[in-house]
């Protein structure tokens, strides 16, 4: 490996590669190449129709997110040509999509899986097909398309394993209100693999940050991380996103996000900052050697008191806020 472009931690297996790989069609290293135990910048699990690192690394202007360049400052590599990630998206439409894109990213895997607890293979994953959704679009009056193909967007986000949406009755409803019919999702097979068969079968260890959107399934991903964390100390991720919305509690039973924060927090996480939508936690450990983790960190500023390091910040659509701040309101509206 150059020395340019390995800057991040030290192998915990093997040696790696002494040349960088040539990427594949398919959007990978080629095949038999692996990280040779280096640590990787970013771990995407559940990647949708948009943001994703993929994209913003190798897409078009108009695919670039804030989110994912927000993140990525608390990784210690963006140059395209040496950034190690790792992207999992179980629906193969999906996974071809960003097979172009990827596919320009010589240390980037695109892997087509499903994340759980346990490795389970042929499970069921309920998603939309590329194919039934341009048909349903071409059926729409030219004046509806745009705002039917955004409606679509988010039924595409809404794939499961085993189970339906906990939402997607509603959309089911909307669909049938606003469009005359909902398009039918179908199932297909599916491997899932733990976290730790992740981090083994690609020869990982441990990442800079973590994000997560698994539609109900973040929970146990987490979980899974955990358990392969706990018998590898120096693979905790140094920064992790999951989503928080509360689908993971419809799915498995009450608090169980909020179970996996505090499970998180013992295992030597901040919380740095909850939402409704996502939430943000960073190790400790990580934080003492990463200048651009604490900087990402210390960025959280109360838009009330404008103080930081007052940990976790709350995250509402009319700003970020402190826990003191919030706890001063609630006090003072409950009096």
């Amino acid at each position: 490996l150059s020395g340019a472009c390995h800057a991040v931690g030290e192998p915990r297996r093997r040696q790696p590669p002494r040349e960088m790989p040539q990427a594949t069609r398919c959007g990978g290293l080629r095949d038999g190449w692996d990280f040779g135990g280096w640590p990787v910048h970013f771990v995407q699990i559940g990647l949708g129709t948009n943001t994703t690192f993929i994209q913003n690394l190798a897409g078009t202007w108009d695919e670039w997110t804030d989110t994912i360049d927000w993140l990525s400052k608390a990784t210690s590599e963006t140059r395209p040509a040496c950034f190690r990630g790792v992207a999992v998206e179980p629906v193969e439409d999906l996974v071809k999509q960003h097979q172009p894109q990827a596919a320009k990213l010589p240390w980037v895997r695109l892997v087509q899986a499903a994340i759980g607890e346990v490795d389970q293979y042929g499970a069921n994953i309920n998603a939309l097909s590329l194919k039934a959704c341009d048909e349903f679009a071409a059926e729409m009056p030219p004046a509806r398309r745009e705002k039917f193909s955004w409606d679509l967007m988010c039924l595409r986000n809404m794939s499961t394993i085993g189970c339906d949406h906990p939402e997607l009755d509603g959309y089911n409803e909307y669909f049938v209100k606003t469009y005359g019919r909902a398009p039918s999702f179908r199932q297909s097979p599916v491997d899932v693999w733990s976290y730790g068969r992740l981090a083994r079968s690609l020869n990982f260890a441990g990442c800079e940050v973590l994000m997560i959107d698994a539609e109900g399934h973040d929970a146990q991903i987490l979980r899974s991380v955990i358990t392969h964390c706990r018998t590898h100390p120096y693979e905790w991720p140094g920064l992790i996103q999951f989503e928080t919305m509360g689908h993971c509690d419809r799915l498995e039973g009450d608090s169980v996000e909020w179970a996996v924060i505090h499970s998180l927090e013992a295992h030597g996480y901040l919380l740095v900052g909850y939402s409704y939508r996502d939430t943000h936690l960073a190790s400790k450990e990580a934080m003492e050697g990463s200048e651009r983790l604490r900087q990402w960190v210390s960025s959280w500023v109360c838009d009330h008191c404008r103080r930081g390091q007052r940990f976790p910040y709350v995250s509402t659509e009319s700003g970020i806020y402190c826990k003191r701040c919030i706890d001063d309101h609630n006090r003072s509206w409950e009096r």
